[in-house]
């Protein structure tokens, strides 16, 4: 039996165990909101890292090599006779297809699902399209650019069906050095890609050379162009020439693809100039391939002159 002396010592102990029990059930575990997350109170603990979606692995390995550029696995339409004498392609910011015939100043939206026309624009400041020899198409995100074998740009905007647009005229003064061939446009450095056919200099004299021209300050930029010689594409297909006839910037790689008309051919290359893979095209479906360009699935599309017969739109899409 306990005194009364030893009353007090008794409730100080059981005190003591009711603190004892608190603290191994609360105070070894952080505070935590109503989803039992941590909660923003304690300091020290480390925040979970972010989920970042980055898409599919393997489009960041889309190159060259990873169309199978057979007849049998592609896809092919004849195009109506306007366009003929097709050029070059381009693909839009929102995923249209746009083409020009290399005579006249007019632009085409093509379904590339069955090669029909959705509708067709002209550059004009009275009536008649500008007539010129037009070798390459590029769409920027504001702009639409065309560009002569001279090396002059036209700049315009995207018109309706049937319309006339206004149009501004760049000299850009390559045509002294050499024949363009092929338009594109880098958005990672906001320049036009201008691709010579054929050097007017000795300087580039064997040398395939693609120029740069900004599009902010409307002038060739710095440094003015690419220079690879034209044996490191002519090489791997055993050939003595490499006339590019067309040119695309990869929306995935970043790198270019140049097609070659003459050679059948499509090479793929760095921005600094490094030739990566140089492959034939099925011979017989491309009798003059003039345009290249990317869908919004990567799908490599390719555009091909009548030469006598129907202009051809040819996709290849990316193998499994």
């Amino acid at each position: 039996m306990l005194g009364r002396g030893d009353k007090p010592l008794l409730g100080f102990l059981g005190f003591a165990i009711l603190v004892f029990l608190f603290s191994i059930s609360y105070g070894g575990n952080p505070p935590t909101d109503s989803s039992g997350n941590l909660s923003a109170q304690d300091s020290d603990a480390t925040p979970a890292p972010a989920v970042v979606d980055a898409g599919p692995v393997s489009q960041g390995e889309v190159s060259l090599g990873s169309y199978e550029l057979k007849a049998e696995t592609a896809s092919q339409w004849k195009l109506p006779g306007r366009l003929r004498e097709i050029s070059g392609l381009a693909m839009t910011t929102d995923g249209r297809l746009l083409a020009h015939n290399d005579e006249w100043g007019v632009v085409y939206e093509i379904d590339p699902r069955d090669g029909s026309i959705t509708k067709g624009f002209q550059l004009a400041d009275i009536a008649n399209p500008v007539a010129g020899d037009f070798e390459g198409i590029a769409v920027t995100d504001e702009r639409i650019y065309l560009v002569t074998s001279s090396g002059r740009l036209y700049e315009f905007s995207e018109g309706a069906d049937g319309e006339s647009v206004l149009y501004n005229v760049y000299t850009t003064g390559i045509g002294r050095d050499c024949e363009m061939e092929g338009l594109a446009y880098d958005g990672s450095r906001r320049v036009l890609l201008l691709m010579c056919k054929g050097s007017r200099s000795a300087e580039l004299k064997g040398k395939l050379a693609i120029y740069h021209w900004s599009i902010d300050e409307k002038r060739l930029s710095d440094p003015p162009r690419t220079v690879i010689p034209v044996v490191e594409f002519s090489g791997p297909i055993g050939e003595a020439k490499f006339q590019p006839s067309g040119i695309e910037r990869h929306p995935v790689s970043g790198h270019y693809f140049v097609v070659a008309a003459r050679q059948k051919a499509v090479a793929e290359i760095t921005p600094e100039g490094r030739v990566l893979a140089v492959r034939r095209f099925p011979a017989r479906w491309h009798r003059q391939a003039e345009g290249i360009t990317f869908a919004a699935d990567n799908t490599l599309i390719i555009a091909d002159e009548g030469a006598g017969a129907k202009a051809r739109l040819t996709l290849y899409s990316v193998s499994d």
